[in-house]
C-alpha cells in the first residue's frame, strides 16, 4: 500500500505543523504499512519530529483516532514516543511525537540481547498498564472475535478447528491496556532503550494476551515454539493464562494469518505466510 506523503498534505496542514515546530527541511516516509497515511521522520528548525496523518474522509482514520486516544491516556512512565502535538487541519488528523534518534527496530531472534529487553518492557507494561488508563478502550475480544470470523475460512477441520471454536472470548477478557500489536518494527532499540510505538490496535483485556500474540513473533524469529513459550513464561502474568485459551488463541492466528496471506494487500503477505507458518508450528505444538 502506497503511503501518502509530507508533499502531499494540503498546505494549510504543512503550515500548521511548522507553526509549532519551525520550517521542515528534510522528510524521509517509513516504507510500505497497513494503511496509507503519512508516517514520516520531519527535520525541522526546533529538531527532529515522527509525522503520522490521514485524510478525515479515509477508512483508515479509526486506526489514528485511537491512537490519539492511547497515547492521550498512556502514563509517562510508559516506554513509549511522547505525543507532541495532535489535530485536525485541512480535514486532516495530524500525530506529531517525539522523534527517537538513530533508533533500530528489536532483533528478536536466538541468541539476540534484544529478547530479554523486549520480555522487561512487556512485564513493566503488565504492571504499569494493569488498570486500563483509557476508559474508552474497545474490549480484545471483539478483536479476536472478528479474527476468529477470518480464521474459520481457513481452519475448517481436525483439531485445530476444535481450538479456534472451543475459545471462550471471555477467557481473555481483564482491566489491562493492551498494545495487541507486538512485533519488531513495533518495538525500537535506541540508547539501550526499548520503545513500543503504534498503539493504533490497543484495546482493554487480560495482560497475559500480548504475549501469547508475541510468541508466533518469535518463532517466526528463530525459536522454537517450547523455547518461545519458555521465554514469554518468565513473564509473570503468562502464569495467568489458561491453557485453553492460549490454544484457542494460537489457532485463531494461525487461521487468521492464513486468510490474510491469501486474500490480504499483496505487499504484506510474504510477511503473512511466515506468521501463518509460524502460528501453524505453535499450534501443532500445544496439539500435538
Amino acid at each position: 500500500m502506497v503511503r501518502y506523503r509530507w508533499e502531499d498534505l494540503p498546505d494549510e496542514a504543512r503550515t500548521h505543523i511548522e507553526a509549532y515546530f519551525g520550517p521542515v527541511r528534510g522528510a524521509v516516509s517509513a516504507g510500505p504499512g497497513l494503511t496509507p497515511g503519512v508516517a514520516a521522520h520531519l527535520s525541522t528548525e526546533r529538531g527532529g519530529v515522527f509525522l503520522k496523518a490521514i485524510p478525515s474522509r479515509s477508512p483508515a482514520l479509526r486506526h489514528y483516532e485511537r491512537e490519539l486516544a492511547v497515547n492521550n491516556a498512556l502514563p509517562h512512565d510508559v516506554p513509549a514516543p511522547r505525543l507532541l502535538r495532535s489535530g485536525y487541519a485541512a480535514d486532516w488528523l495530524l500525530l506529531v511525537f517525539q522523534h527517537i534518534p538513530d533508533a533500530r527496530e528489536a532483533d528478536l531472534s536466538r541468541g539476540s540481547p534484544d529478547v530479554a529487553t523486549v520480555l522487561d518492557t512487556v512485564a513493566c507494561l503488565g504492571e504499569t498498564l494493569a488498570s486500563c488508563p483509557w476508559p474508552d478502550a474497545p474490549g480484545i475480544e471483539e478483536k479476536i472475535g472478528a479474527m476468529r470470523q477470518r480464521a474459520e475460512s481457513a481452519i475448517t477441520g481436525g483439531r485445530g478447528a476444535e481450538a479456534l471454536h472451543g475459545l471462550d472470548l471471555d477467557d481473555l477478557s481483564g482491566s489491562a491496556l493492551l498494545h495487541a500489536d507486538l512485533h519488531r518494527g513495533n518495538l525500537l532499540v535506541a540508547d539501550g532503550r526499548m520503545y513500543v510505538v503504534d498503539w493504533s490496535l490497543a484495546c482493554r483485556g487480560a495482560a497475559w494476551v500480548d504475549l501469547a500474540l508475541l510468541v508466533p513473533r518469535l518463532v517466526a524469529a528463530g525459536h522454537t515454539p517450547q523455547q518461545a513459550e519458555a521465554l514469554v513464561g518468565r513473564v509473570p502474568t503468562w502464569k495467568t493464562a489458561p491453557s485453553a485459551a492460549v490454544t484457542g488463541l494460537a489457532a485463531v492466528r494461525a487461521g487468521f494469518c492464513e486468510y490474510m496471506a491469501c486474500h490480504g494487500p499483496d505487499h504484506l503477505r510474504p510477511r503473512r505466510e511466515r506468521t501463518a507458518a509460524a502460528c501453524r508450528a505453535w499450534l501443532d505444538h500445544r496439539m500435538p
